[in-house]
């Protein structure tokens, strides 16, 4: 087991590595002018991308052990820490990182052959969309690129998992609405980059799924068919 979790240090590390790259080509390709980068720029934000995306490997491997599940997390969760960091940067979601979120989702149903649920990542699929759509005619709440990111994440997750991941991500907005609040540098009219709440619902759940393989935790469709 140490072995494993040596691997995953390394392996997460070093993806770590290649993700600040990664983010740093994906907003230099979005702006027109050259900007000072938020999340890269210095040794020690190097060390930080490195030591999170480790971070998030091992839990993975600690909570479930060395499975699909948990190589579908680390590559996801990969995923989320470069989306969330270009959205932060500059209010955009790479359609590349969503391409990838869906084929990593389509990929792993097939590995696992759980075509029995496809039905149901569909659904997730189109309520993403939906929810997120609906503000965005009116001018509130979602972009164009949360509205895609939503639909990756509800196919992802398939309906009730999804929905369950908007609750942790209005929970996360409610906590960082108060400290803007608190500190007196915004209110509820602030704009915030959606796409990084999101995409902590969507760890989250990542993670009770891997949690559920052992014992179950929470699930969303048990809990409102109880109601």
């Amino acid at each position: 087991m140490v072995l494993i979790y040596t691997v995953a240090v390394l392996l997460g590390g070093f993806v770590g590595f290649l993700l600040e790259k990664i983010t740093v080509n994906l907003i230099n390709k979005r702006v027109k002018e050259p900007i000072n980068h938020r999340f890269s720029g210095s040794v020690k934000k190097t060390i930080l991308w490195m030591l999170i995306s480790a971070s998030g490997w091992v839990i993975a491997v600690a909570i479930g052990g060395l499975s699909a599940q948990t190589v579908e997390f680390a590559l996801l969760f990969s995923a989320c820490l470069v989306l969330s960091a270009v959205d932060i940067s500059i209010r955009k979601i790479p359609n590349e990182i969503i391409v990838f979120i869906l084929i990593i989702g389509f990929a792993f149903t097939v590995i696992n052959n759980n075509f029995n649920i496809i039905q149901n990542r569909i659904i997730g699929l189109i309520a993403g969309f939906v929810i997120f759509y609906l503000p965005s005619l009116i001018g509130m709440g979602a972009g164009l690129g949360d509205v895609k990111f939503a639909a990756a994440v509800g196919f992802c997750l398939g309906v009730y998992n999804f929905l369950t991941a908007v609750f942790v991500m209005t929970i996360v907005l409610l906590i960082y609405t108060i400290y803007l609040y608190v500190t007196g540098k915004g209110n509820l009219k602030t704009k915030v980059a959606l796409g990084f709440f999101l995409a902590a619902g969507f760890v989250v759940v990542m993670l009770i799924n891997i949690l559920n393989m052992k014992q179950m935790v929470f699930d969303m469709e048990m809990f409102l068919n109880s109601i």
